[in-house]
């Protein structure tokens, strides 16, 4: 026997309801010629007639009468399948969340009270590090913010706010670089607005640097809108098989309207 249609079942299971063509063509929205098209190539596939015409209406063979329960188990057992899994959050384990370094002052605290508002999960967020996106691929982190950039088809990334940078602190003070994994490791991305500008102290700690701006200087993200230098996409990024999953759909709608809020001093 050819592999069946699901179409041409559920078909079957209105037409054995209904008991007409007409009836049938109604309840699908499709044409009555759509109807007997297909019943006709049902009947050719399954080796029995189905349903005999008479007076009033198509009756049901012996086979048909057979297999109408049975069908009507399978498709109801198919259409269950495909359902979307349900989701609570109150049900949760653990939700795992790494911010770009430039992100974790500026919105940290908040993204964990609004997780928290609706989920008593272990909350762990950390920053961004060179084992990111290899965590993403082994579903060890759930979402992560960083900067849109190429990355493995196996990677999604959701484009939500573009941000520019500035200079900050005492301009008569030294240069100091903070180094931000998976973006400026291996460049000064300052010097695309002052090519003369070369780091002197080269660090990894956010905290740190604001600590460092009374002496000296830095560069990095800024609120102020008339700034347009260095312009950089900010993107949610998660496991490409799991974009659709409730538990990250439900993560990026938290964390998107947060992350477009972040301040810098």
């Amino acid at each position: 026997m050819k592999p069946l249609d699901l179409n041409s079942l559920s078909l079957f299971i209105t037409l054995y309801q209904e008991g007409t063509t007409q009836r049938t063509a109604l309840k699908l929205n499709r044409s009555q010629s759509y109807v007997s098209k297909s019943l006709a190539q049902l009947r050719e596939e399954l080796a029995d007639p189905l349903f005999v015409r008479t007076a009033t209406g198509l009756v049901p063979t012996t086979y048909a009468n057979n297999i109408a329960p049975k069908v009507k188990e399978a498709l109801a057992l198919m259409h269950n399948a495909l359902k979307p899994e349900l989701f609570d959050p109150l049900t949760l384990d653990k939700v795992i969340i790494h911010l770009a370094t430039p992100f974790i002052i500026p919105i940290g605290k908040r993204l964990i009270t609004t997780i928290r508002q609706q989920t008593p999960a272990i909350i762990e967020l950390r920053e961004w590090n060179l084992h990111t996106e290899a965590l993403l691929l082994e579903d060890q982190v759930d979402l992560a913010v960083h900067a849109l950039k190429d990355r493995p088809q196996s990677i999604y990334q959701k484009k939500i706010m573009t941000i520019c940078g500035n200079f900050k602190g005492n301009r008569q003070g030294e240069f100091v670089k903070t180094v931000i994994d998976n973006y400026n490791e291996h460049n000064n991305i300052c010097q695309l607005v002052d090519a003369e500008i070369k780091p002197s102290i080269i660090i990894d700690n956010q905290y740190l640097a604001e600590q460092l701006m009374d002496e000296h200087f830095s560069y990095g993200p800024t609120n102020e809108p008339e700034k347009k230098n260095t312009p950089t996409d900010i993107a949610l990024i998660c496991k490409a098989t799991r974009r659709n999953s409730p538990k990250v759909q439900w993560l990026m709608d938290l964390c998107a309207p947060i992350v477009k809020k972040s301040q810098w001093p």
